[in-house]
Protein backbone atom coordinates (compact mmCIF):
# COMPACT_ATOMS: atom_id res chain seq x y z
CA UNK A 1 0.00 0.00 0.00
CA UNK A 2 1.50 3.46 -0.84
CA UNK A 3 1.08 6.13 1.81
CA UNK A 4 0.41 9.50 0.97
CA UNK A 5 2.41 11.37 3.24
CA UNK A 6 0.72 14.27 3.71
CA UNK A 7 1.69 17.13 7.04
CA UNK A 8 -0.32 16.58 9.22
CA UNK A 9 -0.24 19.77 10.63
CA UNK A 10 -2.25 20.69 7.25
CA UNK A 11 -5.45 19.02 8.59
CA UNK A 12 -8.37 20.67 9.32
CA UNK A 13 -7.29 24.45 9.53
CA UNK A 14 -10.27 26.01 11.13
CA UNK A 15 -11.50 29.47 10.05
CA UNK A 16 -13.32 30.90 13.60
CA UNK A 17 -16.39 32.50 12.10
CA UNK A 18 -18.86 34.66 13.99
CA UNK A 19 -22.50 34.00 14.02
CA UNK A 20 -22.63 30.14 13.63
CA UNK A 21 -25.43 27.77 14.94
CA UNK A 22 -24.61 26.58 18.04
CA UNK A 23 -26.35 23.48 17.88
CA UNK A 24 -27.87 21.21 14.61
CA UNK A 25 -31.47 22.83 15.27
CA UNK A 26 -29.93 26.18 14.22
CA UNK A 27 -28.23 24.99 11.56
CA UNK A 28 -31.34 23.16 9.94
CA UNK A 29 -33.52 26.17 10.72
CA UNK A 30 -30.62 28.68 9.44
CA UNK A 31 -30.45 25.81 6.01
CA UNK A 32 -34.26 26.09 5.59
CA UNK A 33 -34.60 30.07 5.83
CA UNK A 34 -31.98 30.19 3.52
CA UNK A 35 -33.14 28.20 1.02
CA UNK A 36 -36.92 30.08 1.10
CA UNK A 37 -34.82 33.02 0.37
CA UNK A 38 -33.59 31.45 -3.04
CA UNK A 39 -36.96 29.95 -3.80
CA UNK A 40 -38.06 33.60 -4.12
CA UNK A 41 -38.10 34.94 -7.82
CA UNK A 42 -37.40 38.35 -6.91
CA UNK A 43 -34.41 37.94 -4.00
CA UNK A 44 -32.81 35.47 -6.47
CA UNK A 45 -31.96 37.84 -8.21
CA UNK A 46 -29.78 39.18 -5.46
CA UNK A 47 -26.34 37.66 -5.47
CA UNK A 48 -26.39 38.16 -1.66
CA UNK A 49 -29.41 35.55 -1.49
CA UNK A 50 -27.19 32.93 -3.11
CA UNK A 51 -23.98 33.73 -0.93
CA UNK A 52 -25.95 33.58 2.12
CA UNK A 53 -27.38 30.16 1.20
CA UNK A 54 -23.78 28.86 0.39
CA UNK A 55 -22.82 30.28 3.95
CA UNK A 56 -26.04 28.25 5.97
CA UNK A 57 -24.82 24.85 4.25
CA UNK A 58 -21.09 26.10 4.72
CA UNK A 59 -21.89 26.21 8.38
CA UNK A 60 -24.13 23.31 8.79
CA UNK A 61 -21.38 21.14 7.44
CA UNK A 62 -18.90 22.62 9.95
CA UNK A 63 -21.41 22.50 13.11
CA UNK A 64 -20.84 18.77 14.13
CA UNK A 65 -17.48 19.43 14.78
CA UNK A 66 -17.56 23.45 15.44
CA UNK A 67 -14.20 24.68 16.73
CA UNK A 68 -12.63 21.23 17.19
CA UNK A 69 -8.67 21.69 16.47
CA UNK A 70 -6.63 19.25 15.44
CA UNK A 71 -2.87 18.82 17.53
CA UNK A 72 -4.84 19.08 20.50
CA UNK A 73 -3.96 16.94 23.32
CA UNK A 74 -6.99 14.61 24.08
CA UNK A 75 -7.48 15.88 27.78
CA UNK A 76 -8.10 19.20 26.50
CA UNK A 77 -10.48 17.64 23.72
CA UNK A 78 -12.70 16.48 26.17
CA UNK A 79 -12.42 19.67 28.22
CA UNK A 80 -13.66 21.90 25.58
CA UNK A 81 -16.31 19.01 24.78
CA UNK A 82 -17.71 19.12 28.15
CA UNK A 83 -21.58 18.50 28.21
CA UNK A 84 -20.81 16.16 25.33
CA UNK A 85 -20.63 12.66 26.49
CA UNK A 86 -18.34 9.93 25.12
CA UNK A 87 -20.38 7.55 23.57
CA UNK A 88 -17.59 4.79 23.29
CA UNK A 89 -13.86 4.62 22.92
CA UNK A 90 -12.57 1.98 20.72
CA UNK A 91 -9.04 0.82 19.27
CA UNK A 92 -9.29 1.46 15.12
CA UNK A 93 -6.26 0.81 11.99
CA UNK A 94 -5.94 3.58 9.93
CA UNK A 95 -3.98 3.52 6.35
CA UNK A 96 -1.01 4.81 8.24
CA UNK A 97 -1.80 3.94 12.05
CA UNK A 98 -3.16 2.61 14.78
CA UNK A 99 -5.40 5.29 16.50
CA UNK A 100 -7.52 5.89 20.01
CA UNK A 101 -11.26 6.59 18.91
CA UNK A 102 -13.77 8.44 20.90
CA UNK A 103 -16.86 8.33 19.41
CA UNK A 104 -19.52 11.04 19.94
CA UNK A 105 -23.37 11.33 19.38
CA UNK A 106 -22.49 12.96 15.64
CA UNK A 107 -18.43 12.32 15.07
CA UNK A 108 -15.41 10.11 15.98
CA UNK A 109 -12.28 11.72 17.28
CA UNK A 110 -9.07 10.25 16.26
CA UNK A 111 -6.48 10.22 18.69
CA UNK A 112 -2.39 8.93 17.94
CA UNK A 113 -0.39 7.27 20.30
CA UNK A 114 0.72 10.29 22.04
CA UNK A 115 -2.80 11.36 22.57
CA UNK A 116 -3.04 14.03 20.37
CA UNK A 117 -5.86 14.68 17.71
CA UNK A 118 -4.96 13.89 13.95
CA UNK A 119 -8.51 13.86 13.10
CA UNK A 120 -11.82 13.42 13.23
CA UNK A 121 -15.16 12.32 11.35
CA UNK A 122 -19.09 13.15 11.21
CA UNK A 123 -20.88 10.80 11.65
CA UNK A 124 -24.16 12.34 12.23
CA UNK A 125 -24.70 15.88 9.73
CA UNK A 126 -26.40 18.70 11.32
CA UNK A 127 -28.35 18.68 7.55
CA UNK A 128 -28.54 15.54 5.36
CA UNK A 129 -26.92 16.05 1.68
CA UNK A 130 -23.66 17.22 0.37
CA UNK A 131 -23.32 20.47 1.47
CA UNK A 132 -20.09 21.52 0.21
CA UNK A 133 -21.62 20.50 -3.08
CA UNK A 134 -24.66 22.58 -2.52
CA UNK A 135 -22.81 25.49 -1.47
CA UNK A 136 -20.78 25.38 -4.72
CA UNK A 137 -23.63 25.61 -6.35
CA UNK A 138 -25.35 28.33 -4.21
CA UNK A 139 -21.59 30.20 -5.16
CA UNK A 140 -22.24 29.14 -9.27
CA UNK A 141 -25.55 31.05 -8.96
CA UNK A 142 -24.48 33.94 -7.03
CA UNK A 143 -21.50 34.64 -9.96
CA UNK A 144 -24.71 34.31 -12.70
CA UNK A 145 -26.57 37.00 -11.15
CA UNK A 146 -23.71 39.11 -10.10
CA UNK A 147 -22.07 40.24 -14.04
CA UNK A 148 -20.36 43.47 -11.65
CA UNK A 149 -18.84 41.15 -9.45
CA UNK A 150 -20.07 42.97 -6.62
CA UNK A 151 -19.74 39.81 -4.03
CA UNK A 152 -16.71 38.44 -6.39
CA UNK A 153 -14.15 39.11 -3.68
CA UNK A 154 -17.00 36.73 -1.11
CA UNK A 155 -17.63 34.49 -3.22
CA UNK A 156 -13.72 33.78 -3.67
CA UNK A 157 -12.92 33.29 -0.58
CA UNK A 158 -16.15 30.88 0.13
CA UNK A 159 -15.31 28.84 -2.65
CA UNK A 160 -11.43 28.70 -1.31
CA UNK A 161 -12.85 27.61 1.79
CA UNK A 162 -15.06 24.87 0.67
CA UNK A 163 -12.11 23.32 -1.52
CA UNK A 164 -9.86 23.59 2.15
CA UNK A 165 -12.76 21.46 3.35
CA UNK A 166 -12.95 19.17 0.76
CA UNK A 167 -9.26 18.85 0.89
CA UNK A 168 -9.57 18.50 5.26
CA UNK A 169 -11.86 15.39 4.94
CA UNK A 170 -10.39 13.24 2.05
CA UNK A 171 -7.46 13.13 3.80
CA UNK A 172 -9.23 12.43 7.20
CA UNK A 173 -11.68 9.52 5.07
CA UNK A 174 -7.60 8.34 4.24
CA UNK A 175 -6.12 8.25 7.24
CA UNK A 176 -9.41 6.24 8.99
CA UNK A 177 -8.87 3.64 5.76
CA UNK A 178 -12.12 4.61 4.25
CA UNK A 179 -10.59 5.10 0.66
CA UNK A 180 -14.12 4.86 -1.52
CA UNK A 181 -14.95 8.25 0.63
CA UNK A 182 -11.39 9.42 -0.04
CA UNK A 183 -11.31 9.11 -3.46
CA UNK A 184 -15.14 10.37 -4.04
CA UNK A 185 -13.75 13.70 -1.78
CA UNK A 186 -10.21 14.29 -3.25
CA UNK A 187 -11.78 14.34 -7.14
CA UNK A 188 -14.22 16.47 -5.31
CA UNK A 189 -11.04 18.59 -4.30
CA UNK A 190 -9.62 18.67 -7.77
CA UNK A 191 -13.48 20.13 -9.53
CA UNK A 192 -13.38 22.59 -7.36
CA UNK A 193 -10.60 23.81 -7.96
CA UNK A 194 -10.83 23.74 -11.68
CA UNK A 195 -14.57 25.33 -11.34
CA UNK A 196 -14.64 28.96 -12.70
CA UNK A 197 -15.23 29.84 -8.91
CA UNK A 198 -11.17 29.24 -8.24
CA UNK A 199 -9.91 28.05 -11.92
CA UNK A 200 -6.85 27.09 -10.23
CA UNK A 201 -5.08 23.97 -11.29
CA UNK A 202 -5.23 21.30 -8.10
CA UNK A 203 -2.22 18.99 -9.40
CA UNK A 204 -1.46 17.76 -5.73
CA UNK A 205 -5.62 16.21 -4.97
CA UNK A 206 -5.57 15.61 -8.62
CA UNK A 207 -2.70 12.89 -8.12
CA UNK A 208 -4.60 11.96 -4.70
CA UNK A 209 -7.43 11.45 -6.30
CA UNK A 210 -5.78 8.81 -8.48
CA UNK A 211 -3.80 7.30 -5.73
CA UNK A 212 -6.53 6.86 -3.63
CA UNK A 213 -8.66 5.72 -6.00
CA UNK A 214 -6.45 2.66 -7.01
CA UNK A 215 -6.04 1.69 -3.46
CA UNK A 216 -10.18 1.76 -3.07
CA UNK A 217 -10.25 -0.82 -6.14
CA UNK A 218 -11.54 2.04 -9.02
CA UNK A 219 -9.03 1.68 -11.50
CA UNK A 220 -10.68 3.60 -14.70
CA UNK A 221 -10.72 6.45 -12.54
CA UNK A 222 -7.46 6.08 -11.21
CA UNK A 223 -6.27 6.37 -14.91
CA UNK A 224 -8.41 9.03 -15.61
CA UNK A 225 -6.64 11.30 -12.84
CA UNK A 226 -3.01 9.99 -13.47
CA UNK A 227 -3.97 11.06 -16.96
CA UNK A 228 -4.12 14.29 -16.28
CA UNK A 229 -1.72 14.57 -13.84
CA UNK A 230 0.37 13.44 -16.92
CA UNK A 231 -1.36 16.40 -19.04
CA UNK A 232 -0.32 19.09 -16.30
CA UNK A 233 3.05 17.94 -15.76
CA UNK A 234 2.82 16.48 -12.59
CA UNK A 235 5.19 13.90 -12.40
CA UNK A 236 6.30 13.55 -8.94
CA UNK A 237 9.72 12.43 -10.26
CA UNK A 238 8.24 10.02 -12.35
CA UNK A 239 6.36 8.29 -9.32
CA UNK A 240 3.02 9.34 -11.66
CA UNK A 241 4.22 6.84 -14.67
CA UNK A 242 5.29 4.11 -12.31
CA UNK A 243 2.18 4.45 -10.46
CA UNK A 244 -0.28 4.34 -13.95
CA UNK A 245 1.97 1.44 -15.36
CA UNK A 246 1.04 -0.52 -12.00
CA UNK A 247 -2.56 -0.07 -12.39
CA UNK A 248 -2.47 -0.99 -16.14
CA UNK A 249 -0.91 -4.47 -15.06
CA UNK A 250 -3.63 -4.97 -12.60
CA UNK A 251 -5.71 -4.49 -15.56
CA UNK A 252 -4.31 -6.63 -17.51
CA UNK A 253 -3.23 -3.90 -20.13
CA UNK A 254 0.58 -4.44 -21.19
CA UNK A 255 0.34 -2.64 -24.10
CA UNK A 256 -0.28 0.63 -21.77
CA UNK A 257 1.42 0.04 -19.27
CA UNK A 258 4.42 -1.10 -21.91
CA UNK A 259 3.46 2.89 -23.72
CA UNK A 260 3.82 4.50 -20.15
CA UNK A 261 6.82 2.72 -18.37
CA UNK A 262 8.74 3.70 -21.68
CA UNK A 263 7.01 7.26 -21.98
CA UNK A 264 8.23 7.86 -18.15
CA UNK A 265 11.66 6.39 -18.81
CA UNK A 266 12.92 8.89 -21.63
CA UNK A 267 11.85 11.86 -18.89
CA UNK A 268 13.18 10.04 -15.57
CA UNK A 269 15.69 7.13 -16.36
CA UNK A 270 16.92 6.99 -12.78
CA UNK A 271 13.68 6.51 -11.12
CA UNK A 272 13.57 3.01 -9.31
CA UNK A 273 10.03 1.93 -9.90
CA UNK A 274 10.22 2.92 -13.43
CA UNK A 275 13.44 0.76 -13.93
CA UNK A 276 11.96 -2.20 -12.01
CA UNK A 277 8.71 -2.07 -13.97
CA UNK A 278 10.22 -2.12 -17.18
CA UNK A 279 12.24 -5.01 -16.17
CA UNK A 280 9.63 -7.21 -14.69
CA UNK A 281 7.92 -5.90 -17.95
CA UNK A 282 10.44 -7.27 -20.09
CA UNK A 283 11.01 -10.39 -18.53
CA UNK A 284 6.93 -11.43 -17.93
CA UNK A 285 6.75 -10.78 -21.66
CA UNK A 286 10.07 -12.11 -23.09
CA UNK A 287 10.93 -9.37 -24.53
CA UNK A 288 15.26 -8.53 -24.38
CA UNK A 289 15.85 -6.29 -21.34
CA UNK A 290 18.20 -4.99 -23.62
CA UNK A 291 15.85 -2.44 -24.84
CA UNK A 292 16.37 -0.73 -21.57
CA UNK A 293 19.75 0.43 -23.00
CA UNK A 294 19.19 1.38 -26.55
CA UNK A 295 16.89 3.60 -24.93
CA UNK A 296 19.99 4.88 -21.73
CA UNK A 297 22.41 4.93 -24.79
CA UNK A 298 20.21 7.13 -27.03
CA UNK A 299 19.93 9.59 -23.69
CA UNK A 300 23.31 9.10 -23.18
CA UNK A 301 24.49 10.34 -26.48
CA UNK A 302 22.34 13.41 -26.15
CA UNK A 303 23.26 14.26 -22.74
CA UNK A 304 26.70 12.58 -22.13
CA UNK A 305 27.35 14.94 -18.85
CA UNK A 306 24.39 13.90 -17.22
CA UNK A 307 25.87 11.48 -14.24
CA UNK A 308 22.28 10.16 -13.21
CA UNK A 309 22.32 8.20 -16.60
CA UNK A 310 24.79 6.04 -16.09
CA UNK A 311 23.91 5.43 -12.60
CA UNK A 312 20.21 4.27 -14.09
CA UNK A 313 22.40 1.84 -16.06
CA UNK A 314 24.09 0.55 -13.35
CA UNK A 315 20.65 -0.12 -11.59
CA UNK A 316 19.43 -2.22 -14.18
CA UNK A 317 22.89 -4.00 -14.88
CA UNK A 318 22.32 -4.42 -10.83
CA UNK A 319 18.67 -5.84 -11.13
CA UNK A 320 19.86 -8.28 -13.76
CA UNK A 321 22.48 -9.59 -11.63
CA UNK A 322 25.64 -8.20 -13.91
CA UNK A 323 27.65 -7.36 -11.18
CA UNK A 324 30.75 -6.03 -13.28
CA UNK A 325 28.90 -4.30 -15.48
CA UNK A 326 26.76 -2.19 -13.02
CA UNK A 327 30.19 -1.85 -11.00
CA UNK A 328 31.82 0.00 -14.32
CA UNK A 329 28.96 2.06 -14.34
CA UNK A 330 28.35 3.25 -10.81
CA UNK A 331 31.98 3.95 -10.96
CA UNK A 332 31.54 6.32 -14.37
CA UNK A 333 28.47 8.06 -12.87
CA UNK A 334 30.60 9.24 -10.43
CA UNK A 335 33.81 10.12 -12.67
CA UNK A 336 31.29 12.15 -14.97
CA UNK A 337 30.57 14.49 -12.30
CA UNK A 338 31.87 13.84 -8.55
CA UNK A 339 29.30 15.82 -6.85
CA UNK A 340 26.67 12.92 -8.25
CA UNK A 341 27.76 10.79 -4.95
CA UNK A 342 24.99 8.50 -5.53
CA UNK A 343 26.73 6.89 -7.67
CA UNK A 344 29.37 5.86 -4.82
CA UNK A 345 26.47 5.00 -2.86
CA UNK A 346 25.14 2.79 -5.29
CA UNK A 347 28.47 1.10 -5.50
CA UNK A 348 29.36 0.39 -2.11
CA UNK A 349 25.66 -1.20 -1.67
CA UNK A 350 26.60 -3.31 -4.58
CA UNK A 351 29.65 -4.68 -2.66
CA UNK A 352 27.58 -4.90 0.85
CA UNK A 353 24.36 -6.81 -0.71
CA UNK A 354 26.62 -8.78 -2.73
CA UNK A 355 28.34 -10.24 0.65
CA UNK A 356 24.28 -10.75 1.95
CA UNK A 357 24.16 -12.84 -0.92
CA UNK A 358 27.23 -14.84 -0.64
CA UNK A 359 26.42 -15.37 3.36
CA UNK A 360 23.25 -16.72 2.53
CA UNK A 361 24.67 -19.18 -0.44
CA UNK A 362 27.12 -19.77 2.41
CA UNK A 363 24.77 -20.75 5.34
CA UNK A 364 23.10 -23.57 3.02
CA UNK A 365 27.09 -25.27 2.05
CA UNK A 366 28.02 -28.09 3.65
CA UNK A 367 31.36 -28.56 1.12
CA UNK A 368 34.30 -26.85 3.64
CA UNK A 369 36.48 -26.45 0.94
CA UNK A 370 33.31 -24.40 -1.08
CA UNK A 371 32.55 -22.50 2.01
CA UNK A 372 35.93 -21.36 2.41
CA UNK A 373 36.14 -20.32 -0.87
CA UNK A 374 32.67 -18.29 -0.16
CA UNK A 375 33.99 -16.58 2.81
CA UNK A 376 36.79 -15.21 0.92
CA UNK A 377 34.73 -13.76 -1.22
CA UNK A 378 32.35 -12.23 1.56
CA UNK A 379 35.31 -10.26 2.94
CA UNK A 380 36.46 -9.25 -0.26
CA UNK A 381 33.24 -7.61 -1.12
CA UNK A 382 32.97 -6.50 2.69
CA UNK A 383 36.41 -4.54 2.06
CA UNK A 384 35.46 -3.58 -1.12
CA UNK A 385 32.39 -1.46 0.10
CA UNK A 386 34.51 0.63 2.35
CA UNK A 387 35.54 3.19 0.17
CA UNK A 388 33.20 4.10 -2.01
CA UNK A 389 30.87 4.38 1.15
CA UNK A 390 33.54 6.26 2.55
CA UNK A 391 33.54 8.42 -0.42
CA UNK A 392 30.14 9.54 -0.26
CA UNK A 393 29.82 9.65 3.55
CA UNK A 394 32.98 12.24 3.58
CA UNK A 395 31.95 14.56 0.53
CA UNK A 396 28.11 14.94 0.55
CA UNK A 397 26.47 17.10 2.66
CA UNK A 398 22.81 15.28 2.24
CA UNK A 399 22.02 14.12 5.62
CA UNK A 400 20.37 10.75 4.94
CA UNK A 401 22.36 9.73 2.55
CA UNK A 402 25.30 10.25 4.63
CA UNK A 403 23.21 7.85 7.56
CA UNK A 404 22.48 5.54 4.89
CA UNK A 405 26.73 5.40 4.45
CA UNK A 406 27.07 5.30 7.90
CA UNK A 407 24.84 2.31 9.12
CA UNK A 408 26.56 -0.40 6.64
CA UNK A 409 29.80 1.27 7.11
CA UNK A 410 29.80 0.74 11.20
CA UNK A 411 28.88 -3.27 10.50
CA UNK A 412 31.59 -3.61 8.24
CA UNK A 413 34.50 -1.92 10.24
CA UNK A 414 32.95 -3.80 13.20
CA UNK A 415 33.40 -7.09 11.62
CA UNK A 416 37.07 -6.10 11.07
CA UNK A 417 37.77 -4.64 13.97
CA UNK A 418 40.77 -6.28 15.39
CA UNK A 419 42.63 -4.51 12.81
CA UNK A 420 43.42 -0.91 14.55
CA UNK A 421 42.51 0.83 11.20
CA UNK A 422 39.39 -0.69 10.98
CA UNK A 423 37.90 -0.09 15.15
CA UNK A 424 39.29 3.76 14.35
CA UNK A 425 36.47 4.13 11.68
CA UNK A 426 33.99 1.76 13.66
CA UNK A 427 34.45 4.29 16.45
CA UNK A 428 33.72 7.06 13.93
CA UNK A 429 30.86 5.55 12.47
CA UNK A 430 29.48 4.69 15.35
CA UNK A 431 29.60 8.21 17.52
CA UNK A 432 28.40 9.81 14.24
CA UNK A 433 24.66 7.49 14.60
CA UNK A 434 24.65 7.99 18.53
CA UNK A 435 24.93 11.66 17.89
CA UNK A 436 21.72 11.33 15.58
CA UNK A 437 19.81 10.09 18.60
CA UNK A 438 20.89 12.46 20.78
CA UNK A 439 19.50 14.99 18.64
Amino acid sequence: MKKIFIALSLILSLTMVSAQPKNAVEAQKAVEKAEAAAADAKKAEKPATWTALAKAYIDAYDQPARNILTGTPQTEVKLFLKGQPVIATSQKQGAEGLYTVDSYADKDLYYNENGILEFFLVTKPAVEGDLLGKAVAALEKAKAVDPKGSKAKDISTMANDIHQKLSNEALSQYLAGNFGASARLFKQTADVAANPLMGQTDSLNTYYTALVSNLAGEKEQAVEYYKKCIDMGYFQNGNTFSNLAEVYHSMGDDASRKATLEQGFVKFPENNGILIGLINLYMETNEDPAKLFDLLHTAQSLDPKNASLYYAEAEVYNKLKDLENAERCYRKSYEIDNNYLYGMYGLGALYYNNFVDLREKASNELDDAKYAALEKQMEESLRNAVEPFETAFDNTKDQELKIACAEPLKTICFIFREDPKYMEKYEKYNAFLNNLKDE
